[in-house]
């Protein structure tokens, strides 16, 4: 037996004219739980699927125990990987032991029906998992723990080398979690391999010996837990603040994310937000969520924009519908503007009606232009006044796209 039971030289795995894993070179010996960890679309789940041959790679290579994968056959392949997908619906009914026993397909000669001993291991993997007496049960009619429990319990009937199991616990209480992660980590004293997709990254701290760390379809790092789940590498992978502590009970690392509210007296900065036509409606939400103090500027009665403010009362002024922003709503609209630590003006058609939002960007003491974009409408000008004083607001202006600002949010203004 060779020391690395699987293994990826440089994998690549496009879709259409994206690539979803990008050159990933791994190796997991026996004994081993090792644990993919990163956010949502890193790429763990196709790495799975690559590794049980469900997908084939668009560059590169996969060995198992030094052999090609696609080159062994199905039914070896199925006595020697197992797959437990984090789906688990099914088009058709079927009783539990029905199910159990598709683990012992592989194993079973052409028109060959389960024997005694079969059908005695999966009756011993159900008692495992705590699910003793459901073997007559329908799969359909039990809850999604209860229907992932079963499935673990198939893989065991089926008696793999390699356990690949993706997002194992996303419908099992505390408790179950435990006895899940306990039970995957006890098949490897039995020298078999485990490599499991997790997003719970304490868990993933408590149980795996190894941790590897997916970034838009790259390892962005790996080693023991304490190696990778530390604030300087977590924070830009997952784009939010961290904070790795120790769990004074269990010794595993605990990761939080940072409050996002500032400690101390200083208040949080206001950021006054000038939109139209509903640009400001994802924004505002997200200056919110933030915990940042806001005012917004003058929209017309009816726009999403508006009716957002609104329901949120947030300090805001109203012209009427199809209106023109007169001399005296902008009187009003000056002091907050000039209140505010920032100023972003949003991305909306100009025309003489709403024009007057231009001269409330200039009284910014700060001021971001937000580039055109999907959270905005189009940039267009219905009057040449509105470009002229739209294009008069650029020296003095900061322009960003919609990340970028989300960034700059994130991190904190001053």
């Amino acid at each position: 037996m060779t020391e690395n039971l699987i293994e990826t030289r440089s994998v690549s795995f496009d879709v259409a004219d994206r690539r979803i894993i990008d050159r990933i070179s791994i190796r997991v010996k026996r004994g081993e739980f090792v644990g993919l960890v990163g956010p949502n679309g890193a790429g763990k789940s196709t790495l799975l699927r690559l590794l049980i041959g469900v997908l084939s790679p668009t560059g590169g290579q996969i060995l198992l125990e030094n052999r090609r994968l696609q080159e062994i056959r199905l039914r070896e392949r199925a006595r020697r990987v197992s797959y437990l997908s984090q789906e688990t619906t099914t088009v058709f009914p079927y009783p539990v032991l029905d199910i159990l026993l598709m683990g012992r397909y592989p194993f079973l000669g052409r028109f060959r029906r389960e024997s005694e001993s079969d059908v005695e291991k999966a009756r011993r993997a159900l008692a495992y998992v705590g699910l003793a007496g459901f073997e007559e049960r329908w799969l359909n009619e039990l809850s999604g723990g209860e229907r992932q429990l079963v499935l673990f319990a198939k893989i065991l009937v089926q008696e793999t080398e390699l356990l690949l199991l993706d997002e194992p616990t996303s419908n099992l209480d505390i408790k179950h979690q435990d006895q899940f992660f306990s039970m995957a980590r006890e098949l490897t004293r039995e020298k078999k391999a485990v490599i499991a997709a997790v997003h719970n990254l304490n868990i993933a701290s408590q149980y795996c010996d190894r941790l590897i760390l997916l970034h838009r379809g790259r390892v962005a790092t790996e080693g023991r837990p304490e190696e990778v789940l530390i604030s300087e590498r977590l924070d830009p992978v997952y784009e939010t603040r961290t904070v790795v502590t120790r769990n004074t009970s269990t010794g595993a690392l605990v990761v939080n994310v940072a409050p996002r509210t500032r400690t101390g007296r200083r208040p949080m900065p206001l950021i006054h937000v000038i939109g139209g036509a509903g640009s400001a409606v994802n924004l505002t939400r997200e200056l919110v969520r933030l915990g940042y103090r806001i005012s917004g500027g003058i929209a017309h009665e009816y726009d999403a924009d508006q009716k957002l403010w609104q329901a949120l009362e947030v300090p805001s002024l109203t012209a009427g519908a199809f209106s023109h922003i007169e001399a005296e709503d902008l009187e009003k609209a000056f002091p907050m503007v000039e209140a505010a630590d920032l100023t972003i003006l949003c991305s909306f058609p100009i025309g003489p009606g709403n024009e007057g939002n231009l001269e409330l960007a200039r009284r910014a003491r700060r001021l971001v232009i937000l580039e055109a974009g999907a959270q905005g409408a189009p940039r267009v000008f219905f009057s040449p006044s509105a470009e002229a004083a739209f294009a008069s607001l650029g020296a003095g202006a900061e322009f960003m796209d919609y990340r970028r600002l989300c960034e700059l949010l994130e991190a904190g203004v001053s």
